[in-house]
């Protein structure tokens, strides 16, 4: 709980997009590029953020302290952004695997479970088709 607690007040410290760069910066060098191409592996597919969203971004936290740009043009977490990520679980391929996915299918189910009964039945044609979308993933 606590560590949640944690992770949350440095997501909101640094920003969103921020935060993500230093989790993916913690696990080695990478370039502007590839930060974009990691965070929309991690992502799904859903997002990939534009040279225009991330430059800035990047560019903050170098300003910041957090992170520098390299000769090569990677970048790397600075002391001041390794001391930012302490107590943080890094990012594994484990974090976005099947498993996981299900895991949290798993728990929103519980959470509809206690979802007023006729706040579902608004829904209930939307759920049945995940309900069958899901099926066909087996069949």
């Amino acid at each position: 709980m606590w560590s949640l607690l944690f992770y949350k007040y440095r997501f909101r410290k640094l920003g969103g997009l921020r935060f993500l760069i230093l989790l993916i910066l913690a696990h080695g060098e990478r370039t502007g590029s590839e930060i974009m191409k990691e965070i929309e592996r991690l992502s799904l597919g859903f997002w990939r953020p534009s040279p225009g969203t991330l430059y800035p971004a990047l560019y903050k936290l170098m300003k910041d302290g957090y992170i520098k740009r390299l000769d090569d043009g990677r970048y790397t977490l600075t002391e001041k952004g390794k001391e930012e990520l302490k107590g943080i679980e890094p990012l594994t391929a484990e974090s976005f695997s099947v498993e996981h996915v299900l895991d949290i299918f798993e728990s929103y189910i519980y959470y509809l479970k206690d979802v007023d009964k006729k706040e579902l039945e608004k829904h209930k044609d939307k759920i049945i088709r995940i309900s069958e979308e899901l099926r066909g993933l087996i069949s």
